[in-house]
């Protein structure tokens, strides 16, 4: 703003008595080499001269109130120095009207102490008036009008309200794309806000359908390869992220990826960074079998390019134990995860939010595999930092809390998860894998505590099938269960077996449904006959 209006009033332009004219100047000169109070004083008195010679409303007054002012600001109080110059705008308001060019300099320097001094919303509020004022005197397309409405945009984000920033960073680039067309650089910064403010605001999806615009908008202006270009399309990756649109969240990473490896080598570190967000996504979206061998191609590739305890090295090998979880192989879920998580904490820190998720999904696989007194050590010593990072109602804390509790023999631990059971409810639905899984806890308890009831347990299995699908790993499980509870030794046995087959038939022996049968199988035929064993695999599939 400074360049666009306040010059008028920085610079002496004379006042037609040669005398007066050079005190002025050496006045101005002066001002940044002298003591601030002193400086105020002489200034003073000059003002008092000036405005007797050529009156208050002249070019020359008002200089000397403007150094005066930033004596002040000199003096460490930018408050005064705005005050100061919000009551010379009153008394010349009259005299001179309020868009008049010096009026107009005055607010825009107010505006610009309001922010030194911190005071956000007047800061805000004064360039908010100020853009209003332009616009009348200069019109709309003015560049003091577009750069009064980008400072109010910018102070409106410092007032804390996300959604009040989100209509002035619309509203700018709407005005400027008509004022500057849509490649100038301006635009392009005015459409990076707008996708990080629409992220604050708790609008994912529309900083998403931004972000898609601003990728667009830098391809075309600055190259796919550009590094804002780059930015533009991580922007997109963390916007879909948010969205919970893994699919989304897919789509956007591909494109990151392709577009880095225009401008650099497959073995950069951003390029790995890149292939593990993307085997992350995969995950997320369904695609298990594809993100579980990104991440084996690319703990090939780190392993020859960065050391094991690197943080990109860890995050991968953190992603691809989680991924064996979500797969039901539990026992090798632990083991990484015990191999990984001492050189995660210290790389990036014991309360990380992946640390905290590697010891969560580690308590997990304990209990998966019967270690529940390794379990039991682990969720008591986890349950504080996750109580403190996540809080007591978020659904890891409540887990690790049933865990704890149950171990402890507590019967509240059945309320715990009932709550934990509520907390996914209203989070992810009533349908959501997580969710069912609480419900069939819940209901296998009731039935192991004598209160049996088959009709419930049917149902809920009903509902696996609707939702999961017949051949989901969980569905699978949920079968097994159905067939131990209702058979007899061999007979179960056998039923599992053919479960197995079944499912290597219709989906091939990867699938996470095929492994959960044959766990099931092999846990059963270890319980029946005393010894871990399989039907007969047959050949892999080529992937």
């Amino acid at each position: 703003m400074r360049g666009v209006v306040l010059d008028d009033l920085r610079r002496p332009s004379g006042t037609g008595d040669p005398g007066l004219d050079r005190r002025l100047w050496r006045a101005m000169e002066s001002v940044g080499t002298i003591d601030p109070e002193r400086a105020v004083e002489d200034l003073r008195d000059l003002h008092r001269e000036v405005v007797e010679r050529v009156g208050a409303g002249h070019p020359e007054a008002l200089t000397v109130r403007v150094h005066m002012a930033l004596c002040l600001e000199r003096k460490d109080d930018p408050v005064g120095a705005a005050i100061d110059l919000s009551g010379l705008v009153g008394e010349l308001s009259e005299d001179i009207g309020p868009l008049h060019p010096h009026m107009l300099a005055l607010r825009a320097e107010i505006a610009r102490l309001w922010g030194e001094s911190d005071l956000v919303d007047l800061a805000a509020d004064s360039y908010e008036r100020l853009a209003r004022l332009l616009e009348q005197a200069r019109g709309v397309d003015d560049p003091g009008t577009l750069a009064a409405r980008e400072r109010f945009a910018w102070w409106t984000g410092k007032t804390d309200r996300p959604e009040a920033t989100v209509e002035a960073y619309d509203d700018l680039l709407d005005r400027r794309r008509r004022a500057l067309g849509p490649n100038h650089p301006e635009v392009l910064e005015t459409r990076t806000e707008l996708v990080r403010w629409r992220l604050a605001a708790g609008d994912p999806v529309g900083a998403a359908r931004c972000g898609e615009d601003e990728v667009a908008a830098y391809e075309r202006v600055r190259g796919a390869g550009h590094p804002d270009t780059l930015a533009a399309r991580s922007r997109l990756v963390r916007s879909y992220e948010a969205a919970h649109d893994p699919a989304g969240a897919v789509r956007a990473c591909e494109g990151l990826l392709r577009a880095r490896l225009m401008t650099q080598g497959p073995d950069e570190r951003e390029v790995l960074n890149t292939r593990r967000t993307l085997a992350h996504h995969r995950v997320s979206s369904g695609d298990p079998l594809r993100a579980e061998r990104d991440y084996e191609e690319l703990l090939t590739d780190l392993a020859r390019l960065l050391p094991a305890d690197h943080r990109i090295t860890l995050l991968t090998r953190f992603g691809r134990a989680r991924l064996l979880f979500l797969l039901g192989e539990t026992e090798t879920t632990g083991a990484e995860l015990t191999a990984i998580l001492p050189d995660l904490e210290r790389v990036v820190g014991e309360d990380h939010e992946h640390v905290l998720e590697a010891g969560f999904l580690l308590v997990a696989s304990r209990v998966t595999t019967g270690d529940a007194g390794e379990a039991l050590d682990e969720a008591e010593a986890l349950l504080p930092r996750l109580s403190r990072r996540h809080g007591d109602r978020h659904y890891a804390t409540l887990f690790v809390r049933s865990q704890v509790m149950e171990g402890r023999g507590d019967p509240a631990a059945l309320d715990v998860q009932r709550e934990l059971l509520r907390e996914w409810e209203r989070l992810l639905g009533p349908t959501h894998p997580n969710t069912l899984v609480v419900r069939l806890r819940l209901a296998t308890a009731e039935e192991s505590s004598g209160e049996p009831d088959r009709g419930r347990l049917d149902g809920l299995y009903e509902e696996f099938v609707r939702s999961l699908g017949p051949d989901h790993g969980l569905t699978v499980m949920f079968r097994a269960l159905l067939i131990t509870m209702d058979e007899d030794e061999p007979t179960a046995l056998e039923e599992l077996g053919e479960l197995y087959h079944g499912c290597v038939r219709a989906l091939g022996t990867d699938a996470p449904g095929t492994r959960a049968a044959l766990e099931a199988y092999t846990e059963w035929l270890g319980f029946v006959v005393g010894r871990e064993g399989a039907p007969e695999r047959p050949e892999r599939r080529p992937a």
